[in-house]
């Protein structure tokens, strides 16, 4: 149903054939998509890219010649461990190489197999093969394997990592960065009258990465950090880190200890006191109005229900997240409700996710919508008539200030290789994710990029 719909829509494309190669490395070309209601890439009103010329006609595309072709490479982990999500991220590429409908776009996917050796490889095979910018890898010391050889071809990159130590000028990320969400989340905390902050982290990278940048964005914001507790990836190991947490043992002791010296004055009124005490276990507060826990799906619900049980009280102290918290299963766990977390708007990308579960019968993963928006960037500067031929993918059109929209929203590639993306305050409710503070609509002229390199 789906392909004969898109044979009868794209009957001209393939006149032309607009060829999706193949590495011989491996990995197969998902079949194209139906062309139905593109989600285009749009910068800020300032240069609009994305309508710079209108659709080729037939007899336009019939001309295109192969001097015209843009290659673009892209890396991806089609096989082994990795194959089920690079695969998935190769079909949303495919379906914004066909939403651009650009007789030029010539995409030539390869395997990295998820390996740095093997990115190494085929990296090398996208400089033979005249590769004009590659987008991926996925992982991110795939990224810095395959982004050295390019360097050295001078071939820019736009990787899907979010790891923003393996970025470079020229060796773009454009995942989603848990320092850009920590960084939206401690700044909204603090603007509606947070100051004491706490973190309980998990240990690793990822939870080494949102402890500094949690750090730098509440001291720049004026706030302190009062307690800060990591726990290892095992659910079974998690109650002794809460309970360090919030101090109990020794919240505890020292209401035992209250209730025990009221007791000790043998008087009515203060043995009514210590009974009340008692009964309603009042423990001391805790030196924090608000705790950052970057966790996501079992063990979050593992972790979330221990706060409220250590005497961490979710409706005294604010839960802070990151975007792994852009999940509806937390819905049900009622210590999160009235949550706070930091990522693009949930409702930005349910007609992409849509039109990919229609085409190729399957949800896509959380991630396709970057590998949708790094092709869509390609094609959007494709198709700018402002920008010169030969240096389309250059620093200063990759780079742009204004930013691009996306199927996420706005975000726009930095100088250094990191990426900087407008991101909404979500509230937990049962009924739903509901956004309290929206996503910026453009980019200021001084944004987080400057605030970032301030606080180093």
């Amino acid at each position: 149903m789906v392909a004969s719909r898109f044979f009868k829509q794209c009957k001209a494309l393939w006149a032309i054939s607009l060829l999706i190669f193949v590495a011989a490395c491996g990995g197969q070309t998902p079949a194209p998509p139906s062309r139905t209601s593109p989600v285009p890439m749009r910068p800020a009103p300032e240069r609009d890219i994305a309508e710079s010329t209108e659709t080729p006609s037939p007899e336009e595309l019939k001309a295109a010649g192969e001097a015209d072709k843009i290659k673009v490479a892209i890396l991806l982990p089609l096989s082994g461990a990795e194959g089920i999500t690079g695969n998935a991220l190769l079909r949303a590429a495919t379906m914004a190489l066909f939403d651009a409908y650009d007789p030029r776009l010539v995409m030539l996917p390869f395997d990295t197999k998820a390996d740095y050796t093997e990115s190494e490889r085929v990296a090398e095979m996208a400089v033979e093969a005249g590769a004009d910018i590659v987008l991926g890898p996925l992982l991110g010391q795939n990224v810095t394997a395959a982004g050295n050889v390019l360097a050295r071809a001078g071939i820019p990159m736009i990787g899907f990592s979010n790891d923003q130590s393996v970025a470079a000028p020229g060796r773009y990320i454009i995942g989603f960065m848990p320092e850009s969400e920590v960084q939206r989340v401690v700044d909204y905390a603090l603007e509606t009258g947070h100051s004491r902050f706490a973190a309980l982290l998990p240990e690793g990278k990822y939870g080494d990465r949102v402890r500094m940048a949690f750090g730098e964005a509440v001291s720049f914001g004026g706030g302190r950090l009062t307690a800060l507790e990591s726990y290892p990836p095992n659910p079974e190991a998690v109650f002794e880190p809460v309970k360090r947490l919030g101090n109990y043992d020794e919240r505890r002791k020292a209401l035992r200890d209250e209730i025990r010296f009221l007791r000790s004055l043998n008087d009515d009124m203060t043995d009514e006191i210590a009974n009340r005490l008692e009964a309603a276990e009042a423990l001391d507060p805790v030196p924090f109005d608000a705790v950052i826990v970057p966790e996501g799906g079992e063990l979050l619900r593992t972790v979330a229900p221990l706060l409220p049980y250590y005497e961490i009280d979710p409706n005294v102290v604010k839960l802070l997240g990151t975007g792994l918290w852009n999940d509806e299963s937390i819905l049900r766990e009622p210590p999160l409700q009235n949550a706070w977390f930091a990522a693009p708007t949930p409702d930005a990308p349910i007609a992409f996710l849509n039109r990919y579960q229609e085409t190729y019968g399957e949800a896509a993963p959380r991630l396709a919508s970057i590998a949708y928006d790094a092709m869509s960037l390609v094609a959007a500067l494709a198709r700018d008539e402002t920008v010169k031929k030969k240096n389309r993918f250059s620093e200063e059109n990759l780079t742009a200030s204004f930013g691009f929209v996306g199927v996420d929203g706005l975000f726009r590639l930095l100088p250094d290789g990191t990426n900087e993306r407008a991101l909404a305050i979500v509230e937990v409710h049962r009924k739903g994710l509901q956004v309290i503070d929206p996503a910026a609509t453009a980019f200021p002229a001084f944004g987080y990029s400057l605030r970032r390199s301030a606080s180093q």
